[in-house]
């Protein structure tokens, strides 16, 4: 799934959304930049900054192993994610903090445990 398909869930949009009467991040599928798992931990982030996360955690475990890849700290990150304005500039700056993205690295993938 790409951020270009929508399927009309509420949460498939930039900060999730209300699913069922309860807060949701983005799907685990959704892709950004070309970045797996980019869009839903970045809902997180900001959900939890702004304490709206309900049930969700950030940094849960597949968080961390994805801040891992891009050599990012969760808080660094949470930064970057609040400050956008939107996916492309959440990319953008991801990919400018990434050493591992910037060096040709950067290796993730929500499959590979």
């Amino acid at each position: 799934m790409t951020a270009n398909v929508e399927t009309g869930a509420a949460n498939e949009r930039w900060d999730g959304g209300v699913v069922d009467g309860e807060w949701k991040p983005r799907p685990r599928g959704w892709v950004i930049g070309d970045l797996e798992w980019l869009a839903r931990m970045s809902d997180k982030a900001r959900a939890e900054a702004g304490g709206t996360i309900g049930e969700y955690i950030y940094p849960c475990p597949a968080d961390k192993r994805c801040l891992g890849a891009l050599e990012i700290e969760p808080e660094a990150f949470q930064k970057l994610a609040v400050a956008a304005h939107g996916d492309d500039d959440l990319v953008a700056a991801v990919k400018a903090a990434s050493a591992s993205i910037r060096e040709g690295r950067h290796t993730f993938s929500i499959a590979n445990r």
